[in-house]
């Protein structure tokens, strides 16, 4: 894997700030390691506004069943602001993978794009 080394030194440096979140945040911010969109959809997530709103109350341990699941909920946070044209762009992008990927009979690779599409309620399209 070309990124490996890429994750695990990521791995290793959020580990060195462990119990810490508020000095990892300032050393991202003050060393532009966020996108201004990232930065930009996470002030603005509303998901997020809400679990900041009680600053005592901690976030409720959240399990995850698989990594797309996982991937899905963290992905919602910095994905919460969308419009239609975005959601509508979407919907056809994830429908042609599907039909793409059930020609060449990937069968498996299918199941989760539509498994995805269940969870994030996206509508076939025929």
């Amino acid at each position: 894997m070309e990124n490996e080394d890429t994750y695990k030194h990521l791995v290793t440096l959020f580990k060195m700030f462990k119990n810490r979140p508020y000095h990892l945040a300032k050393y991202l911010i003050e060393n532009s390691a966020l996108t201004n969109d990232f930065i930009k959809n996470v002030k603005n997530n509303n998901k997020l506004k809400e679990l900041s709103s009680d600053q005592k109350a901690l976030p409720p341990a959240i399990y995850f069943t698989d990594i797309s699941q996982m991937e899905d909920f963290y992905n919602s946070f910095i994905n919460d602001v969308k419009n239609m044209s975005n959601i509508e762009e979407i919907t056809k992008e994830v429908n042609k993978k599907l039909d793409e990927l059930i020609k060449l009979e990937r069968y498996e690779e299918a199941a989760n794009i539509r498994d995805y599409m269940k969870r994030n309620n996206i509508k076939r399209i025929f």
